[in-house]
């Protein structure tokens, strides 16, 4: 345990958590799981909230919010004048794909392992002018980062006219970490607009966005920071300030950049004002090092476990691109189920609803693919369980 930390890590944290007693949680990744104290203070803020909403929105919300702001941006390495909260890194996807003026010649290239929802906004926004897309398919097996940044940037020298490369900092389905710094200074010579989808990165990887220098970049708070759902944020290089807007105009609209994405019509923004508590949550779990050497022991050991047990390998990706919090693995041939996206689906489905077993499985490359998580909370022993539910399933 950490000196600073506070917390001792592993099974004494399921305390700090309203996780079921009995259930089997190896899927942090998906939507997080928020510390009790972090809900019980959106609780309080709720109810003061009510005490007198008038006093709240006029006087009081403004504070707080730019307070939590102020912390986020040391949090990850934003100057805090180009920051701001949203819901999640979809909603940020969408602000920038529905803010930037698209022509008919422009192009957007993502790749075979761009989250789905961010594939559909950029295809909503192209259908919308006529511009087009390049989806780029990643090979396994990936040798090497510059395999990854070769791939992108011959793309692009192909293409004249890409406009705009969205990728992961960390790929959602793969847990790969992609070099987004080094691909974004390769594009940058070549003119191209770099948006980041690093809804897996904040706590998870050290931030420091001024210094990354991508035109875009959006993340999640709710995964790997403890926060409640629905805490996200959207940095946008000081450039292209001017030209962000929110998805809701309000009152504020032509103010400057934060305003406008401060008013956005009533709501509760009480997911933001947990922010601040729910990092230090982290920093009392001893950061990102001592997360991380937690992590990376507990899933190091899990993946080759599994992989004995189920006969079966990893995805083919160097140590160096591999999440510090998840992993992933080749599922072998289960019985009843084909490989598609929607198997997927139902087979993550019926093992939480038949054996109360959270998990993710995901398909690309031809296979189905295991992809789990460590928290704070987890231990070897729920990574035997999660074993003995899969070999029930193999043929």
């Amino acid at each position: 345990m950490s000196e600073e930390a506070g917390f001792k890590l592993g099974s004494q944290m399921r305390s700090e958590f309203y996780l079921e007693e009995k259930g089997i949680f190896v899927n942090h990744g998906s939507f997080g799981a928020v510390p009790k104290q972090i809900i019980q203070e959106k609780q309080r803020l709720v109810a003061q909230m009510d005490l007198n909403p008038d006093r709240w929105f006029r006087n009081d919300l403004k504070g707080l919010y730019d307070s939590n702001l102020e912390a986020l941006a040391k949090f990850v390495g934003a100057d805090p004048e180009n920051i701001v909260f949203i819901p999640n890194a979809t909603t940020g996807v969408n602000t920038v794909m529905k803010n930037i003026m698209l022509e008919r010649e422009d192009i957007i290239l993502l790749n075979s392992h761009t989250y789905d929802s961010c594939s559909k906004a950029i295809d909503c926004a192209v259908r919308r002018c006529g511009a087009d897309i390049i989806s780029l398919d990643l090979i396994l097996p990936i040798r090497s980062e510059d395999q990854l940044i070769d791939q992108m940037v011959e793309t692009c020298k192909r293409n004249a006219g890409i406009r705009l490369v969205i990728v992961d900092h960390i790929s959602s389905p793969s847990a790969i970490v992609f070099p987004v710094e080094k691909l974004i200074r390769e594009l940058h010579k070549l003119g191209v607009l770099v948006l980041v989808d690093g809804a897996h990165a904040p706590g998870q990887l050290d931030l420091n966005l001024e210094k990354l220098g991508a035109d875009f970049y959006t993340g999640n708070l709710h995964k790997w920071c403890f926060t409640p759902r629905g805490c996200g944020f959207l940095w946008v290089n000081k450039k292209h300030r001017a030209s962000i807007q929110p998805l809701v105009t309000s009152h504020n609209y032509q103010k400057d950049f934060k305003e406008q994405f401060f008013t956005q019509g009533t709501r509760d923004d009480t997911d933001y004002l947990c922010t601040d508590l729910a990092l230090n949550f982290h920093r009392k779990c001893g950061g990102i090092s001592t997360l991380k050497n937690h992590a990376e022991s507990l899933l190091d050991w899990a993946q080759q476990m599994l992989c004995h047990a189920l006969n079966t390998t990893v995805l083919p990706v160097p140590p160096s691109l591999q999440a510090p919090y998840m992993r992933v693995l080749q599922l072998p041939k289960l019985k009843h189920y084909d490989i598609k996206h929607e198997e997927a689906e139902r087979l993550m489905q019926e093992v939480i609803m038949n054996h109360n077993c959270v998990t993710c499985v995901v398909c690309f490359s031809g296979h189905l693919w295991l992809r789990i998580s460590a928290s704070v909370y987890n231990t070897r022993e729920d990574y035997l369980a999660l074993k003995d539910v899969l070999l029930n399933l193999v043929e």
